[in-house]
């Protein structure tokens, strides 16, 4: 399957997540108590720190890519080690975690079972990305659906706690689990290699050093929360609900990494055309967001319009981000000293390291510029807002060191002229938005049909790349409903 394809899977994907969320939502979430809701994020940071050795797996794609059939079997005899340590610590600390933290004891009984599944689907993904990235989406499909089922089972037949919501949630985690499994087969055939492991654990020293930037990140909400208000902390991410459809056009791009491992032949077209893909939504849903940013928010909630800024700086620092994902993955596929024998300590001096520096000043900068926004800033709204710039100018800042390191190898000229055509033809799509003025539900489906409608035709008409995509598609189209 090609990138464009491989990359409207994985985004569709995520477009169905939303959808089973918000569906999730209307089954388990909202019938918790805010006591259990609260117990399960404990729950959620607890398992992310219990699985953050799955952080090995970022090899297992790099070898299985080059062809190192063991890769998976020597990635899952990893996986299982650090899963049953895991599962041992965290059973032993689960009484203390939950005296201290007030979190029901059998929900971090049901929390050990879920570290398999974190650990040994990890691993399977890991392989399988590397081969066929489409069918780790179709695995993403029946995660969804599985937890779906299982939580509508849980909703129909007995009363919704917080067990059972983590119970449907881990049901989705053995469908994908069965799902890799099948996909996988083939490679689970091959013996474990103990060079290779060696080698895992010995370059994983890279990929450990950008937890840091990750937890750094997540200080903003506690920071906001403590030195202004939980009022500042809902304008800083109620915007996520919508600055995350902008990101999510990311996912366009998700077949350019494994595609550069497997071969850097025409390395600048593939970019190109994941660059160009990827825009293609991303620029107009950015300023989509930004010009009904307070149409947008009131939908959600009358009280959050005043957060519209909040949205337009988020909007367009999640639009950076789709940028710097995508240049971050082109360099790390193009890099190949790890497949030629470098030392562990060689590593420094490959994109993979510079990636995470980068992404390591980015949380820096990020957290910096909040901590000064708090420290001289008054008033919710204004501390929100300057709180999304401040991780605007982290993500510009990214974006000029990614560019610089990747213009090294690849011509990026024609990065201004896509990003200016789907400026142009975003501007009227704007417009008609801004003239049918939603304030409801059903206005804003119109308001995305109409404009996207004026976009993809404006569009049409000024960019020859997208001439030829759409003509193509509906000579396809054609061809099968005649042969339908």
């Amino acid at each position: 399957m090609g990138l464009k394809k491989t990359g409207l899977l994985f985004y569709l994907e995520r477009i169905y997540s939303v959808l089973v969320g918000a569906a999730f939502i209307l089954l388990v979430t909202r019938n918790l108590r805010p006591s259990e809701f609260g117990a399960w994020s404990v729950v959620s940071s607890v398992l992310t720190y219990a699985s953050m050795a799955t952080l090995v797996n970022y090899w297992v794609t790099r070898f299985r890519a080059r062809g190192e059939v063991e890769s998976l079997s020597t990635g899952l005899a990893l996986s299982s080690a650090f899963s049953l340590v895991a599962m041992a610590s965290l059973a032993i600390l689960s009484r203390a975690i939950s005296d201290s933290f007030d979190v029901p004891y059998e929900a971090l009984v049901v929390s050990v079972f879920y570290l398999p599944f974190l650990y040994l689907n990890s691993t399977m993904y890991a392989s399988l990305y590397a081969v066929n990235p489409p069918l780790t989406a179709v695995t993403e499909f029946v995660f969804e659906t599985v937890k779906l089922l299982a939580a509508l089972v849980f909703a129909l037949t007995s009363k919704v706690t917080l067990v059972t919501a983590m119970l449907a949630v881990l049901a989705g985690h053995a469908g994908q689990a069965l799902a890799l499994a099948f996909f996988t087969r083939r490679d689970m055939r091959h013996r474990p290699s103990l060079e290779l492991a060696k080698k895992v654990l010995a370059y994983s020293w890279v990929n450990a050093l950008g937890l840091p930037a990750s937890i750094i990140a997540l200080m903003d909400v506690p920071l906001i929360s403590h030195y202004a208000s939980n009022r500042a902390v809902a304008y800083y991410t109620v915007v996520l609900t919508y600055s995350n459809l902008v990101g999510y056009s990311y996912m366009l791009g998700r077949g350019l990494y494994p595609s550069l491992l497997q071969s850097h032949e025409n390395a600048r077209e593939k970019l190109e055309e994941t660059l160009r893909f990827s825009l293609l939504l991303g620029v107009p849903t950015a300023l989509g967001a930004v010009a009904l940013a307070p149409n947008l928010l009131f939908i959600l909630n009358p009280d959050y319009v005043v957060a519209a800024p909040v949205l337009v700086a988020a909007s367009i620092a999640s639009l950076v981000g789709v940028l710097n994902g995508i240049l971050s993955d082109a360099l790390q596929g193009l890099e190949k000293r790890d497949f030629e024998g470098s030392s562990p300590a060689g590593l420094a001096s490959t994109y993979m390291f510079k990636a995470v520096v980068v992404g390591l000043a980015r949380a820096v900068a990020g957290i910096t510029g909040l901590v000064l926004v708090l420290s001289t800033v008054r008033g919710d709204v204004e501390i929100a807002t300057l709180a999304r710039v401040s991780w605007l100018f982290a993500e510009i800042m990214v974006f000029a060191s990614l560019y610089a390191l990747a213009r090294q190898h690849l011509s990026l000229r024609f990065v201004s002229g896509v990003l200016a055509r789907y400026v142009v033809a975003s501007i009227p799509m704007c417009l008609v938005a801004a003239y049918i003025d939603p304030w409801k539900v059903r206005e804003a489906f119109l308001a995305v049909l109409a404009g996207g409608a004026v976009y993809f035709t404006t569009l049409y008409l000024v960019d020859g790349w997208f001439r030829r995509l759409a003509t193509a598609t509906l000579a396809r189209l054609a061809r099968a409903a005649l042969r339908a």
